[in-house]
């Protein structure tokens, strides 16, 4: 028997979905693999870098994953839906608007 742990990635309005697809064009296929196989496989904070894998931070009440240069995705992980809900796509100066307007706030669902 085979278990199924894989997340589904969904966004959490039109925005996030479309600066995420922008975000991607800019990324080469490794990068592209690599954000696909952590989000859907092990979406949680990583204790470590290493080579195949970005080290994930907790932002307030976002987990953040960054990407090559400065560019970030914030996202939660709903457990009970096995849902990974991206919130935010951009860069390091989006990033902190972003988290300075939202970041306090409990998210809803």
């Amino acid at each position: 028997m085979k278990l199924n742990f894989m997340y589904e990635i969904r966004f959490s309005g039109a925005k996030a979905k479309k600066d995420f697809k922008n975000l991607l064009k800019k990324c080469n296929s490794n990068v592209k693999r690599r954000l696909e196989d952590r989000l859907k496989k092990s979406p949680y904070l990583s204790a470590n870098y290493s080579d195949q894998l970005s080290k994930i931070e907790k932002k307030q009440a976002y987990f953040c994953y960054p990407l090559s240069g400065s560019n970030r995705i914030l996202y939660i992980v709903i457990e009970e839906a096995k849902t990974v809900m991206i919130f935010f796509s951009g860069n390091d100066d989006a990033e902190q608007r972003f988290l300075k307007f939202h970041g306090k706030k409990k998210v809803n669902l």
